[in-house]
């Protein structure tokens, strides 16, 4: 489906500090997608190099030979998505699931390639840029074995909304299922975690999706180790002093 949307790719890549020509280069090569809700993109088979989530939610979902599903991570509004390995090696039981309406901006291997091949910076950028993804996908992972279960589960949850409220929306189209795919919790478990964020009009839930009525109630939450990590996540390059 197309979208009439404006295009945030280019904005987001000057703000990375890319070079106008790169930044046209890759806006020429630019294509926009809506995924309905359920719907199911696998970079590699669909040769996605490098994508922008504009707006929506995705879950990333990797299908195992004895037909069993494991969800690794989300990924919101704002952030990057890299296909991992080429076209010969890629992991096409990869794939990212819409939770609602979503909209991304991605760019071909075959372009990504080419500039890369004629443009240091930009082969500097992107392989920076997919290996520090990679890392964030296998801190996730750790996490469940660092926090408890509750701590992840809150973690989880502020990462979300903080994600949501840099756009000005406060509410996540998500189910327990889901929310238990991610954080490795039991249905049982999570469904008591919403329970009590919803006794103290933290959240509101809506069964299918989640509203957020008090940030700095949910950060609150958070244990020592999880507000370190969930700080850590956050953090951004301090300003040098002249």
């Amino acid at each position: 489906m197309r979208y009439r949307g404006e295009r945030a790719l280019p904005a987001r890549l000057r703000a990375l500090g890319l070079s106008a020509g790169v930044i046209d280069t890759l806006g020429q090569h630019a294509q926009t997608l809506i995924l309905e809700r359920g719907k199911v993109l696998c970079p590699a088979t669909e040769r996605v190099g490098l994508a922008l989530v504009q707006q929506g939610t995705l879950i990333r979902q990797v299908s195992f030979h004895d037909g069993s599903v494991a969800s690794t991570e989300l990924l919101f509004a704002d952030q990057f998505l890299f296909s991992s390995g080429t076209t010969s090696g890629a992991d096409h039981n990869v794939g990212y699931r819409a939770l609602e309406s979503t909209v991304i901006e991605w760019i071909g291997t075959d372009h990504i390639y080419e500039i890369c091949r004629k443009n240091n910076g930009f082969i500097e950028f992107y392989l920076e840029k997919k290996h520090r993804y990679s890392r964030m996908v296998e801190d996730h992972l750790i996490l469940r074995s660092i926090l408890s279960k509750k701590e992840h589960l809150l973690m989880t949850l502020a990462m979300i909304f903080s994600a949501k409220l840099r756009r000005n929306e406060c509410a996540i189209k998500i189910t327990i299922e889901e929310l238990c795919s991610v954080t490795g919790s039991t249905r049982q478990y999570c469904s008591k975690v919403i329970a009590e964020l919803c006794e103290q009009g933290i959240v509101i839930n809506h069964y299918g999706g989640l509203e957020l009525c008090d940030y700095a109630a949910l950060k609150t939450q958070l244990g020592t180790d999880a507000r370190r990590h969930y700080d850590l996540f956050r953090a951004k390059p301090p300003k040098e002093v002249a």
